[in-house]
């Protein structure tokens, strides 16, 4: 039987780079990779709106069969590649930790940042799938200052969906400045594969620019 295809749909300069990050970390497993030109509205084409209906990248397809969204991405791929070792394994306690913060992350910070950055007062925090702005800033600090890493000194694909977002929110300057996130940071962006995924997409702008 042959091996599924794997194809990941990126445009430098959005949340795709912690796919192509995690694919770094994974060793870089035989992919296709498929840049969308944005500026050509490349991701609104039918084609891919068959992948992705609201036209945004990350995707991958894996034997033509699509997934989207960074944190299922990065579950998928995780435990596509175990080899790799970036997923507790199912029966591992650690696989608690490890999945709370991937789905945290997409389902509480991005909405809290989201909020503020528009300035929006929250009336009804209880129905709020985050609460507070503070109480999920804060929870974040927690989870990266429990230990070098989330999993404590263990690096899982945790760290790539995190780590890529307080990245971002810290570039436009979305989120408070503390020593958490400063620490956690450095620690992530000095590893061998984030310098490599940073490096290549760096020379796609270049590529697209020209």
């Amino acid at each position: 039987m042959p091996t599924p295809k794997l194809v990941h749909y990126h445009a430098p300069q959005t949340r795709s780079f912690a796919i192509r990050w995690l694919l770094e970390e994974l060793g870089s497993p035989p992919h296709e990779l498929k840049v969308l030109d944005m500026k050509k509205g490349e991701h609104k084409t039918p084609e891919f709106l068959a992948i992705n209906p609201l036209g945004k990248v990350p995707a991958i397809t894996h034997g033509g069969v699509p997934v989207t969204e960074v944190g299922a991405i990065a579950i998928y791929l995780a435990d596509l590649f175990p080899d790799a070792q970036l997923a507790p394994a199912i029966g591992d306690t650690a696989r608690g930790t490890y999945l709370r913060w991937i789905v945290f992350n997409h389902g509480a910070v991005e909405p809290a940042i989201t909020d503020r950055w528009r300035k929006i007062e929250p009336t009804m925090t209880s129905a709020l799938c985050y609460g507070t702005y503070d109480g999920t800033v804060d929870a974040l600090r927690g989870a990266v200052s429990r230990g070098s890493y989330i999993l404590g000194e263990k690096f899982s694909a945790a760290d790539v969906v995190i780590g890529s977002a307080v990245r971002w929110l810290t570039l436009f300057k979305l989120l408070p400045e503390k020593p958490e996130f400063t620490s956690y940071l450095e620690r992530v962006t000095s590893r061998p594969a984030f310098k490599s995924a940073q490096a290549k997409d760096e020379e796609l702008v270049r590529a697209l620019a020209s």
